[in-house]
């Protein structure tokens, strides 16, 4: 028997891509417009629901090509904060988690890049996992569409904060990143879409030199190269000045504001001496500063006191550039900034039924 031809993931491809796609069938350009616009901004998960294509085409689209990238296998719900977390399965079977935010004033999604991360942070459990795999485009802009069918109101905000370093997998986080915010994708605006990443400086010189207009966050958790070393052994190949540097590079060719990223832990980098010399860094670079009181994952490491924290902030205070601070959220659910990793591999994901809803 001759072998199975392997099905289209239109949901991978960019607008232009499907544009190439539909030309190669001897379609008119317009209609990856069509089918764009149907996959993302009207969430349609069958062909036959796109009423303005023809059934011919409808059919032999069933015959080359799926919508189907992603599935919810199960979620939970903080009973503190009503955060919600994902875990979406790929086709493949492997897992990531997604993160959904409810706050006052906004709704955030925290999006996965990779099925773990090759970075080994040492206080993030996702770096535990190593890196299994990058995620496609269309698998990362799936779980948004995940997120949007069981949020109470409109999503405002879009991070990818989740498991993986974004700028590992530069080519497919933009590409997801520009379905998001596309007019016939999400049409969330670029300035409510953060890409994070650890400190990779040529994808931060790319960034800045391609001009993309989506926020950069650089997560900095130390102000001395051998606190950083032992923290994040990506610092060994781009130290701090180095990462400055790429850093004072992007706001100056962009001239947008970043944010840099202070994980605290308890005795590590949360000292008055510590925050003096963030503040020195900061005020190098135009930028807010967010820090972060560690989230438990179980290891060697501790959140600082709260009288700790306070007089973290208060130095840090003196400072000509904004600081928030993020509090946990769905820490409960291991939902939290740093808590994020899957065992694929340890479920039976038989027991699980999709959009079961687990009430932590």
């Amino acid at each position: 028997m001759p072998a199975q031809t392997q099905l289209v993931h239109l949901r991978d491809y960019s607008l232009e891509e499907l544009e190439t796609f539909f030309i190669e069938l001897g379609e008119k350009p317009f209609r990856a417009r069509q089918v764009f616009q149907w996959m993302w901004d009207k969430k349609a998960t069958e062909f036959s629901q796109m009423t303005n294509i023809s059934k011919t085409l409808s059919a032999r689209l069933e015959e080359i090509a799926t919508l189907n990238r992603t599935r919810i296998v199960y979620t939970s719900r903080s009973s503190a904060t009503e955060t919600r977390k994902l875990l979406v399965q790929m086709m493949d079977g492997k897992t990531v988690e997604t993160v959904l935010i409810p706050e006052e004033s906004r709704v955030t999604v925290c999006l996965s890049s990779q099925v773990g991360c090759a970075l080994d942070c040492d206080f993030c459990a996702t770096g535990k996992m190593g890196l299994l795999r990058n995620l496609t485009a269309g698998e990362i802009a799936d779980q948004l569409r995940h997120a949007m069918a069981i949020s109470p109101r409109p999503i405002t905000n879009i991070v990818f904060m989740g498991m993986g370093e974004p700028f590992h997998n530069y080519r497919e986080v933009l590409k997801a990143a520009h379905i998001i915010n596309g007019e016939l994708g999400f049409g969330i605006g670029a300035r409510k879409i953060t890409i994070s990443t650890s400190g990779l400086v040529p994808q931060i010189k790319r960034f800045a030199d391609e001009n993309q207009r989506f926020k950069l966050a650089v997560s900095l958790n130390a102000t001395l190269d051998q606190q950083r070393d032992m923290l994040m052994p990506i610092n060994r190949k781009w130290n701090i000045r180095e990462l400055v540097d790429a850093c004072r590079y992007y706001v100056e060719k962009t001239t947008n504001m970043m944010t840099f990223e202070y994980v605290l832990l308890n005795g590590i980098n949360d000292t008055p001496a510590d925050a003096r010399r963030l503040l020195r860094i900061a005020q190098q670079v135009l930028c807010k500063v967010n820090v972060i009181p560690y989230n438990d994952i179980k290891g060697r490491y501790q959140r600082p006191p709260d009288q700790t924290i306070e007089a973290f902030l208060k130095e840090l205070s003196t400072g000509k550039f904004p600081v928030t601070v993020r509090w946990s959220r769905g820490d409960d659910i291991d939902a939290a900034c740093g808590q994020l990793a899957t065992t694929t591999d340890e479920l039976d994901l038989t027991l699980y039924t999709p959009n079961l809803t687990k009430h932590e």
